[in-house]
């Protein structure tokens, strides 16, 4: 399909693309899959930043988005969301004031993991479900499971304007999973972490009624704890969760449009995209390089200069210098961040562009 886009010569690389078709077909299998779970879907659109995106996973049956911004709260009320989880800390103040504000559009869930994040909401006089984070094994933000994270809350000023609505966790670490087995682990850590601070909560009365998960890697295990979950990435699909042996290369719906500029040797080619049109992380070590070449496989992006993507491949590559290239960035969500619109593809030509409305600038 790619390759068809690729032919393509109506604007000038790099651009960022997007197959409409492989992006509806991702949100309906992740909405089926949750449902299959017996859970909800919250989906975080941090992913894509995009109105006509949201609309298409609230179409799916989505009711509450998942945002890390007010940005991107705002947009998923645009979209038709009844309700939005803000998954990060509500400190320093004019953040605080910011959610207090978007309390006038709808319901607004928000994430804490200490006393202080639950004060600061206090201080708005605004009314908010909050989410208690518990660290599962990332090491990012979070209580330890368990008695610690009981004693966490019991020390927060939680109330009728700011009740306890659930726990939440996120498993980041899968990202360091290296095989089927590995990525089990995590999801067991990520169980265990829920299963034993709900059970030091009971121990105390106190009640936690939602279990939110959400980590693409372990979309395809369903957990034995959650009834929420928050996934993100797999709209688009990436070069990394298929690494981690997630989707296949074909439900990747997202690359970075780009043109070999030249060609110094068989098994080397240069593009025009480089860290500056594409991300320069690698997100887990089963990835080589900085994206993979859709429909050419083999070949990747081994080296990023800021407009140069150097490129190797494992047998002759054939190129030739004005040729087009499709890529697959390792990361989906950061490449987004770098562009302000799609050109959206649909299955034989581009017909449309949608803007980037969340973007952080």
């Amino acid at each position: 399909m790619w390759t068809a886009a690729c032919a393509d010569q109506g604007r000038p690389t790099p651009f960022l693309a997007v197959d409409h078709t492989r992006i509806e077909r991702n949100i309906r299998d992740m909405a089926d899959r949750v449902a299959g779970y017996g859970g909800r879907s919250t989906p975080h659109l941090k992913t894509h930043k995009c109105l006509e995106i949201a609309r298409m996973q609230a179409a799916a049956g989505a009711r509450t988005a998942t945002v890390a911004t007010v940005t991107e709260a705002h947009l998923a009320f645009d979209a038709g969301f009844e309700s939005v989880l803000v998954a990060y800390p509500p400190v320093p103040d004019w953040r605080a004031r910011a959610l207090r504000e978007l309390t006038e559009r709808g319901s607004v869930g928000v994430v804490c993991c200490r006393a202080e994040h639950v004060r600061s909401l206090e201080r708005t006089g605004a009314s908010f479900d909050v989410y208690w984070e518990v660290d599962s094994g990332a090491a990012r933000l979070g209580t330890p499971p368990g008695e610690a994270t009981a004693a966490a809350i019991a020390s927060a000023p939680f109330g009728d304007r700011l009740p306890l609505r659930g726990l939440m966790t996120f498993a980041g670490h899968a990202y360091g999973a290296h095989d089927a087995a590995s990525l089990a682990a995590v999801l067991d850590e990520q169980d265990r972490a829920l299963r034993e601070s709900a059970a030091a909560l009971a121990a105390h009365g106190v009640g936690a009624p939602v279990r939110s998960v959400g980590v693409t890697p372990l979309a395809r295990l369903e957990s034995g704890e959650a009834d929420e979950y928050r996934y993100g990435n797999y709209v688009f699909y990436d070069a990394t969760q298929v690494a981690l042996g997630g989707p296949g290369v074909d439900e990747c719906a997202l690359v970075v449009v780009t043109t070999v500029v030249d060609v110094p040797a068989p098994d080397r080619f240069v593009v025009d995209a480089g860290s500056k049109s594409l991300p320069a992380e690698r997100m887990t070590s089963l990835t080589e390089g900085f994206g993979s070449v859709a429909g050419r496989p083999g070949l990747v992006l081994a080296k990023l200069y800021e407009e140069h993507g150097l490129g190797t491949a494992s047998a002759p590559h054939g190129l030739r210098p004005g040729e087009r290239i499709a890529v697959i960035p390792n990361h989906a969500c950061t490449a987004v961040n770098l562009y302000h619109q799609y050109a959206v593809y649909d299955d034989s030509s581009f017909v449309e562009t949608w803007p980037v409305h969340a973007r952080r600038q």
